[in-house]
């Protein structure tokens, strides 16, 4: 099997640099799955009640965390080289990039698909294509808005998928099912920030 990655960010607010929990699954060559998952202090700890009440977490479960940067050498490492999947990639790949960028990271090489537009190819059918209503036709359960189960839920897609497509190479299953593969690159602002991490 070709190793990939799956990730799902959940964020404090609207703005794409406040990731406050990240979850990976890594899947090996061998098809051995390797989870990570944090907790994550954002730069403002600024958490919208919206937000709040999609994913649980509250400013007080994160005011002891460590801030992105500190989870970034373990990130890189899980990442790098890899072809990396997310349910909605533009957000999850936006969230990553924003803060990149927020805290002047160096970037990883990696490429990525959206497990959300392949499903809309594969099981055309489905009345929708949510993440929870995708895994669970395909029978696979989860609890939705936890990072670490929702990119459980992204990893099993795409083993469904190339099932599908009778391949354990993912490469090969993108473009049978004539999906692109993107590389992840982090549009710098040259932003100057603070060190209370409001944008001067």
């Amino acid at each position: 099997m070709t190793p990939f990655a799956a990730i799902d960010f959940e964020t404090a607010n609207r703005d794409a640099a406040s990731a406050c929990s990240l979850g990976i699954v890594s899947v090996g060559a061998d098809g051995t799955q390797t989870e990570w998952n944090r907790l994550i202090r954002p730069p403002v700890t600024r958490f919208e009640p919206g937000f709040v009440a999609i994913h649980g977490i509250r400013p007080e479960d994160v005011e002891d965390k460590p801030e992105f940067p500190a989870f970034w050498p373990e990130i890189a490492s899980l990442l790098r080289g890899r072809v990396v999947f997310a349910h909605n990639a533009q957000f999850d790949m936006g969230v990553l990039g924003a803060t990149l960028d927020r805290y002047d990271l160096p970037e990883v090489p990696f490429r990525f698909g959206c497990t959300a537009r392949l499903a809309r190819h594969v099981w055309a059918g489905l009345p929708r294509h949510r993440l929870d209503v995708v895994a669970g036709a395909l029978g696979f359960f989860f609890r939705h808005h936890d990072a670490l189960e929702d990119a459980r839920a992204c990893a099993f897609i795409v083993r469904k998928a190339l099932e599908r497509s009778g391949t354990d190479d993912v490469e090969v299953m993108m473009k049978t099912q004539r999906q692109r593969l993107h590389a992840f690159r982090v549009a710098r602002s040259h932003r100057d920030y603070g060190l209370c991490g409001e944008l001067l």
